[in-house]
């Protein structure tokens, strides 16, 4: 769906595109209006996201850091840790539901940089 205007110096039509979710005008460039552009966007196009942002996957990520005590579950590395010295580290689903957050993280995977981008075979 697309919104003409007219200009008002040259008589020329613009071409201003919509929403691909709604029908409001897309930024420039895009295809998302303000409301749908960064992670509310991300979520509508993948609602699976939205299971990074509950509080029982915090919890969960803190456990299995502590357990995986400094290093890649994957390939045994020691992490890196950043000058406040938080580790940095991504955590992985063993069975890639967001949502399956136990407690005691036992579903997540401790995983250096390397080895979640699948940069790296772990042995």
């Amino acid at each position: 769906m697309s919104i003409f205007r007219q200009s008002q110096n040259t008589g020329l039509r613009l071409h201003v595109s919509s929403c691909r979710y709604c029908s409001s005008p897309a930024l420039p460039g895009t295809d998302l209006c303000e409301a749908h552009t960064g992670e509310a966007g991300r979520l509508l196009f993948n609602p699976k996201r939205a299971g990074y942002r509950l509080k029982a996957y915090r919890i969960a990520r803190r456990a299995a850091i502590r357990r995986a005590n400094g290093h890649c579950e994957k390939c045994g590395a020691k992490l890196k840790r950043r000058p406040n010295r938080s580790v940095i580290c991504q955590t992985h689903h063993k069975d890639d539901d967001p949502t399956n957050n136990p407690l005691d993280g036992s579903n997540l995977d401790v995983c250096c940089l390397d080895c979640h981008s699948g940069s790296r075979s772990p042995t």
